[in-house]
């Protein structure tokens, strides 16, 4: 477990030549870390690591959300086509009864 005074991200190469991120964390949160880790049969190095590439994943999926949602707004800017939320609530149901559903065609 590697526990410094810093987190740093200098450059792509320095962190692939050292392999090294530090991260300072109070005694308290290292304590439980390792409870946790050892209640687990994990090292702290292996939870750590894994909660951030977690947070990565989450932050990455939520990132692509927000760029389809906004692609999605600038073609209805320029088609005008939609569904409404009660033709999109009407499929969901439909979808729930039977998977295979197709979704309703987009409309002006």
């Amino acid at each position: 477990m590697l526990l410094g005074n810093t987190m740093k991200t200098t450059t792509e190469e320095n962190l692939r030549s050292t392999g090294t991120v530090t991260v300072k964390l109070d005694p308290s949160d290292r304590k439980r870390i390792a409870a946790l880790a050892a209640v687990k049969k994990r090292t702290p190095h292996y939870l750590m690591k894994e909660a951030i590439l977690e947070y990565i994943r989450r932050e990455e999926a939520r990132q692509n959300f927000i760029q389809a949602a906004e692609e999605s707004f600038v073609h209805y800017k320029e088609t005008g086509l939609h569904l409404t939320l009660d033709e999109f609530s009407a499929w969901v149901g439909a979808v729930q009864r039977d998977p295979d559903q197709p979704i309703p065609e987009c409309h002006t």
